[in-house]
């Protein structure tokens, strides 16, 4: 790993997107276990993966923040993302949490962690204070089970807002 490195947890490094993982982050992207409940399905080719890391890479440019790659120390490998983004529901701008991580890694808590880095580094290093929402899909249970075990709850109003099926857990 030699770019771009921001947090460091027990586990993991968290560093900001960058080509150098393109290849790996394409990989987690198209991979159909990891879009079970994605309405838009895996990437099939890698120019999109190559256009939601430039969205990616151009939100931290602007904001000093944005969605990082997860590295885990021990491997060294590029093992999925999380992060914050702004996002814009009913005329108030709130901080969307999004995480994916390799089916090689999941049930192990490194989503939590990483979560729980990035949550901190945003509120209290970049001193964004928004209120943090996670959107999902109603049978998302391990997603919702991620979120609730950050602190976070499920607000009916908004089910279904953008989408049948959505889900919003907020901080």
């Amino acid at each position: 790993m030699k770019t771009n490195f921001i947090l460091e947890t027990d586990r993991l490094y968290l560093v900001r997107p960058s080509y150098e993982y393109l290849k790996e982050l394409h990989n987690i992207h198209s991979d159909p276990r990891t879009n079970i409940y994605n309405p838009a399905g895996p990437h099939l080719h890698i120019n999109e993966t190559m256009e939601m890391l430039d969205t990616w890479m151009a939100h931290w440019l602007q904001h000093r923040f944005g969605y990082s790659l997860m590295i885990e120390k021990q491997s060294g490998q590029m093992i999925g993302m999380c992060g914050l983004t702004y996002k814009n529901l009913q005329d108030n701008t709130y901080l969307n949490l999004a995480y994916r991580l390799s089916p090689d890694y999941t049930k192990r808590g490194y989503t939590k962690e990483a979560c729980n880095a990035m949550m901190n580094y945003v509120k209290n290093d970049i001193k964004i204070e928004n209120q943090i929402l996670a959107r999902t899909k109603y049978n998302n249970i391990a997603s919702i089970m991620t979120a609730q075990s950050l602190g976070f709850k499920v607000n009916e109003q908004f089910n279904d807002f953008e989408e049948a099926g959505d889900v919003y857990l907020f901080e």
